[in-house]
């Protein structure tokens, strides 16, 4: 890299020193070629240096294609540039002459100016297509392009661009009657350099020429539609004669009656061009819908799960857009997936009619197994209170089972009590098992039922059958007094009887809460037990 950024000054000193001390070099230096086109032969005598002096080109000075020629001649010898340059650009040749001698001689290379030849000028009928041409090359094998302009006045020089037409042929249809003029200007593109030429003006005259039939060539390729069907021409032809004996086909410029059907059955289609006219028949059918797309209309009401739910689809519909507008669906849709296996944001595809939509639904992370957690009595037995003895009466139990995920379930059969025989005075913890899960309620146990109150006895009345002696009766004030002194000694003994029960009572209660706290009558016999053998063992 730093030789060649170098090589320009070189270039430059060897050539100022050239020109300043010729002999060093030998007998002549002469000038430069100048400008050559590329693909031309190059036969150019650079100098001529002293016989027997070794020449040799400086690599990557010289243009492809061109080498370094030595011939001895009278004078000295003949260094030439020889050979068909392929590549354009501007170089400086270098040599090296002997020990430390140098010559240079500097050559541009242009790109090769391209050979053009076109089409004759084209004469036509109004409406007819012709195709002109032209043909180009170029000796250098460069690149070439094409662009074709439109000569208002017939000459290659004030053209206007036509769009679009890039090619070496150009397609004119031609329009009134009249004369045209186009040219191609070609362009010749070699290693970065172009050169253009324009091509001869090519005249496309346009005679006057009559329709003499117009006749029906080919029918369109479909003839079977459906209501709302636009009619399709693709595959109609139509034979046009000429006047002058010329035949076109024609695909295009008529016009169609009806251009879309409205009812079914079969209809005759007219086709009219250029004041010609001639029908051919279709068949039109009822139209079938064709669903092109749907979208969601309404969401689902449920769109949010735990992993292991199932989607439930309850409120969802779509809006089905067909080729005869839309219609609501709110049945018969599939939907995947249907269960949710792992959690985060999911999109659920809803398939309906060969066409499909989206929509989104969260799914939460799954909840533990549900079991039982708890056990509470909801309603206690009907009976709370027994005698010693008796069977626990469990009518009226109702337990309330409650789940980890607070779920209640009310249990009427299927659990046992412990105990069940009641056997210890007092009030005792029943403990009811249900399944894996307990609990308990309290009830009373006595001792023994409790008598009855003894309830006053009515002196008994006299029969009315039997029949008393009459006595004379007392005298007021006796009978009075034994009747006071009778209430009197009735009430004493009554008050003496409620007073002997009380104390009975109220000793027996107190015996049994001191033998209670005894630990009960068992114990309370072991501890009597025991105070009698201590007293025989003292006497």
């Amino acid at each position: 890299m730093k030789f060649r950024k170098r090589l320009p000054a070189a270039a430059f000193v060897l050539l100022l020193l050239s020109l300043l001390l010729p002999s060093a070099f030998g007998d002549a230096i002469y000038p430069a070629p100048g400008t050559i086109e590329a693909g031309s032969y190059l036969d150019h005598l650079v100098a001529t240096v002293g016989p027997g002096l070794p020449v040799a080109a400086m690599e990557g000075t010289l243009p492809p294609g061109v080498e370094l020629a030595a011939e001895e001649g009278p004078d000295g010898l003949n260094v030439f540039l020889r050979g068909v340059p392929s590549q354009a650009g501007s170089y400086n040749c270098l040599f090296t002459v002997g020990e430390g001698g140098s010559l240079s001689c500097p050559l541009t290379v242009v790109p090769a100016t391209p050979y053009v030849t076109g089409t004759g000028n084209v004469s036509c009928f109004p409406n007819e297509r012709v195709q002109i041409a032209v043909l180009a090359s170029a000796p250098d094998f460069g690149s070439l392009s094409y662009q074709w302009y439109y000569s208002q006045y017939g000459d290659n020089s004030t053209g206007s661009v036509i769009g679009g037409e890039n090619r070496s042929e150009l397609n004119v249809v031609a329009g009134f009657t009249g004369t045209s003029y186009y040219y191609c200007v070609v362009t010749n593109t070699n290693n970065g350099q172009s050169v253009s030429v324009p091509s001869q003006v090519i005249a496309v005259s346009v005679s006057q020429d009559s329709i003499r039939d117009v006749s029906l060539l080919s029918l369109p390729s479909r003839t079977s539609y459906t209501v709302g069907d636009f009619v399709d021409t693709g595959g109609l032809q139509l034979r046009v004669i000429y006047t002058s004996g010329n035949m076109d086909t024609v695909t295009g410029g008529f016009s169609v009656t009806p251009s879309q059907f409205s009812y079914a059955g079969a209809q005759s289609v007219q086709v009219v061009y250029e004041g010609y006219s001639f029908s051919y028949d279709v068949t039109v059918q009822e139209a079938q819908e064709i669903i092109d797309g749907i979208g969601v209309l309404t969401l689902p009401t449920r769109t949010r799960y735990r992993v292991g739910d199932t989607l439930d689809t309850t409120g969802l519909s779509v809006r089905a857009y067909t080729n005869l507008g839309f219609r609501d669906v709110f049945s018969g849709l599939s939907c995947l997936p249907t269960v949710f296996s792992y959690e985060g944001e999911q999109f659920v595809t809803v398939s309906y009619g060969g066409k499909s939509c989206t929509f989104s639904v969260y799914v939460e992370p799954a909840l533990p197994p549900e079991q039982p957690e708890s056990l509470v009595v909801e309603t206690p037995p009907s009976r709370t209170s027994y005698t010693v003895g008796e069977t626990l009466d469990l009518s009226g139990l109702v337990l309330k089972q409650i789940t980890n995920r607070q779920n209640v379930q009310h249990i009427y059969t299927g659990y046992t009590c412990t105990p069940n025989q009641l056997t210890t005075v007092g009030h005792q913890t029943i403990t009811v098992q249900y399944g894996a899960l307990s609990t308990s309620f309290s009830v009373t146990v006595l001792d023994v039922q409790p008598s009855a109150a003894p309830q006053p006895t009515a002196p008994p009345s006299p029969s009315p059958l039997v029949q008393t002696t009459a006595q004379p009766l007392p005298s007021s004030a006796p009978r009075a007094a034994m009747h006071a002194s009778h209430q009197s000694s009735i009430g004493h003994s009554l008050i003496a009887v409620i007073v002997v029960s009380s104390l009975a009572a109220l000793g027996i209660l107190g015996v049994y809460v001191y033998i209670q706290n005894l630990g009960g009558f068992e114990e309370a016999g072991e501890r009597l037990r025991e105070l009698f053998r201590r007293k025989g063992g003292r006497k």
